[in-house]
């Protein structure tokens, strides 16, 4: 049949633009589906996009068919595509509303319209119901026609809908719901057109376009699906890098390095080329080894070693560069004897290992001196409680065996009733200094109250010595330090006055101050012109000092000898 120039003009513009689109959807996809994350919406949107590609192709190869039965073929791909089309519209929406494949009873309940619809063009030979008319050039609807386009307006209007609901609300739109609407409209554009052609068709409407008349439902689905994903680009609609992956390749720290198992190279990262100093990326084991300005013959015979060993475990090994900087090499097997080399420059973690490791070293010398310390402090401390109870066993014996001796001496010159009255108080002064100095060895503290002290010094008298206490001010509570030192510094006076004295009296004197304590132990006793500080003065001093007191000896040489102490409150 010979063709009109016309008719041929229609079919150049037939084509052209549907190939046109074909390749401009084809592109836009490709574009999303290398940046988009891997999802179901992704999938979903594939899906939509898969239908109107084979919609478009169909009609491409219907339009070009030389025969009739070619023709037939193709419109029913064709009208596959257009039913197919309302169903993953509607999946499509579902997932872009709940972000996952709705159920099984879902997908065949919305196909079991588009499906039926399908049979009747499949079977139009056998009734011709759905094209009463059908030509190699031309064609009329019949009346399962527009059965078959309402359920797919149906379909196609319920997705449109549903996407506009949740094209509003996307981010970016939720703050301007009016430009949301406005790109949601672009959905319908499929609906529109089909709708002006069917009533074109239909001799309801004339044609207002410029170009010839032809369907061009399926290139207004392109526009309007590749209208309604723009905003992709910037709102990251499938969750779209804002990189390429090869750019992340290159943002790694790491060197990255893939090998085969011919030894051929490739996949270098940027910061592996730096690393070696490598020009332009290897393809051979041979070309790395060469080009690299970085590395010394040592390093080159070490990594050539290391590469060419066969292994299905981690390994890795580590070098030091010309330039000194410490790389760490890891090999790792990917599949199909391939292996993936990562490079790590470990220069810095080598010094802070090293400083790490002196640190250490410097920890444990300061460990094993303080351990030294701590057992130099624990003999100090043995030997300082060791004195103490050595300090206090002489207080209490020297006291209690002077006063014991002078006591007796009485009892020799006085009567029998007397004398048995004496050993009474000798026997009870010996019980009273044994619980003392077992206490003491013992170490347990003595307990002492506010008025537990002068009771204390009141039990020092005895009939070898006259002793006068006199309270001045107004008496507080000391601690059991401070009360122990005051009554073993009036003990050891007693005791020092009645042996090396010969007083016969001594006077003791409490002075009760706000902020202090002064102790006064005088004597009448024999002086003496040079104080010798014996081991009972020196643990007065000692215990009066470690209080942060201080204490004074004093004696004019000719009569008398006088304690003065001071200690804080």
């Amino acid at each position: 049949m010979e063709v009109s120039d016309k008719l041929a003009l229609d079919f150049h513009t037939i084509l052209l633009s549907h190939f046109i689109m074909l390749l401009l959807l084809l592109l836009f996809t490709s574009y999303v589906t290398f940046r988009a994350k891997k999802s179901a919406l992704l999938t979903s949107y594939l899906l939509l996009v898969g239908t109107i590609a084979l919609w478009i192709t169909a009609k491409i190869l219907k339009t070009v068919s030389p025969v009739i039965e070619l023709r037939w073929i193709f419109i029913v791909l064709q009208y596959f595509a257009i039913d197919c089309l309302g169903v993953c519209l509607l999946l499509f929406a579902s997932v872009y509303k709940h972000n996952r494949f709705p159920s099984k009873k879902f997908m065949l309940a919305i196909s079991a319209l588009p499906l039926a619809a399908f049979l009747v063009v499949l079977t139009n030979p056998l009734h011709m119901k759905f094209y009463s008319v059908f030509t190699i050039y031309k064609d009329r609807f019949g009346p399962l026609f527009y059965l078959s386009q309402s359920i797919q307006y149906a379909y196609l209007l319920l997705g449109v809908i549903l996407l506009s609901r949740g094209y509003t609300k996307q981010p970016g739109f939720h703050k301007n719901k009016a430009l949301g609407r406005i790109f949601s409209v672009f959905v319908m554009l499929p609906l529109l057109a089909n709708l002006y052609y069917i009533l074109f068709k239909m001799d309801v409407f004339p044609w207002y376009f410029p170009f010839p008349v032809f369907d061009f439902s399926p290139i207004a689905a392109s526009i309007s699906l590749i209208l309604f994903i723009i905003p992709t680009l910037t709102l990251r609609f499938f969750d779209i890098s804002p990189v390429t992956l090869g750019k992340l390749y290159d943002l790694v720290v790491q060197g990255l390095l893939f090998i085969d198992h011919d030894l051929r190279l490739y996949g270098s990262n940027q910061p592996l080329r730096l690393m070696l100093s490598l020009d332009e990326p290897p393809s051979t084991l041979k070309q790395l080894l060469t080009s690299s300005k970085n590395m010394t013959p040592e390093n080159k015979e070490q990594l050539h070693e290391f590469l060419t060993q066969a292994s299905d475990e981690i390994t890795d090994c580590e070098m030091i560069l010309q330039n000194g900087r410490q790389i760490h090499i890891t090999k790792q097997r990917c599949k199909h004897r391939q292996y993936l080399l990562c490079i790590s420059d470990v220069s810095e973690i080598s010094k802070n290992k090293i400083i790490l490791s002196s640190m250490n070293k410097e920890l444990e010398d300061i460990n094993l001196r303080l351990n030294e310390m701590a057992d130099t402090t624990r003999k100090l401390a043995i030997a300082r409680t060791k004195s103490q109870m050595a300090q206090n066993v002489h207080d209490i014996l020297g006291h209690s065996l002077t006063v014991v001796i002078g006591t007796a001496e009485l009892a020799a010159e006085d009567t029998p009733e007397q004398a048995k009255e004496k050993a009474g108080q000798i026997e009870e002064l010996l019980t009273s200094s044994l619980n003392d100095i077992k206490n003491a060895l013992r170490g347990n503290d003595i307990k002492w109250g506010k008025n537990s002290l002068i009771n204390a010094l009141e039990f020092l008298k005895n009939d070898k010595i006259q002793i006068e206490i006199q309270i001045q001010g107004l008496p507080y509570e000391l601690n059991t330090l401070q009360t122990e030192a005051v009554y073993r510094l009036c003990q050891e006076a007693v005791t020092n006055a009645i042996k090396h004295g010969e007083a016969s009296t001594i006077y003791t004197i409490l002075r009760y101050q706000q902020q202090q304590l002064e102790i006064y132990a005088i004597d009448n006793g024999r002086g003496c012109s040079s104080i010798k500080k014996s081991y009972g003065l020196s643990g007065i001093e000692e215990r009066i000092l470690m209080l942060s007191g201080k204490v004074d000896f004093n004696s004019d040489g000719e009569k008398g000898f006088t304690i003065h102490a001071i200690l804080p409150k």
